[in-house]
C-alpha cells in the first residue's frame, strides 16, 4: 500500500510541477515533485480521515498509482533525451 501511495504522490507531483515550473532542470523537478506529491497525498488522506471516509481516499489514491508509473516513465525518457542532446 505504501508503494501505491508513493506512486500516486509521484504522479500528483510530476503533473503539478510540469504546470507550475516547466523550465527547471529535470532532477530538481523530480525532487520537488516528490515533495509536492507527498504533501498533496498526505493532505488529501487527512481530509478524508476528517470526514470519516479514509478508505475512500485510500482507494482513490491507489487507483491513481498506475498513472504514477506512466508519469515517471515519461519523465525518465524526457530526461534521457535531453541528456543526450547536451
Amino acid at each position: 500500500m505504501i508503494a501505491l501511495l508513493g506512486l500516486a504522490a509521484l504522479s500528483l507531483g510530476l503533473r503539478t510541477t510540469s504546470v507550475l515550473i516547466p523550465r527547471v532542470p529535470a532532477l530538481i523537478r523530480l525532487v520537488v515533485s516528490i515533495v509536492v506529491g507527498a504533501v498533496m497525498t498526505l493532505a488529501s488522506l487527512e481530509l478524508c480521515r476528517s470526514y470519516r471516509i479514509f478508505e475512500f481516499g485510500l482507494g482513490t489514491l491507489a487507483a491513481l498509482a498506475p498513472v504514477g508509473v506512466f508519469d515517471f516513465a515519461k519523465w525518465w525518457f524526457t530526461w534521457r533525451k535531453r541528456r543526450r542532446r547536451g
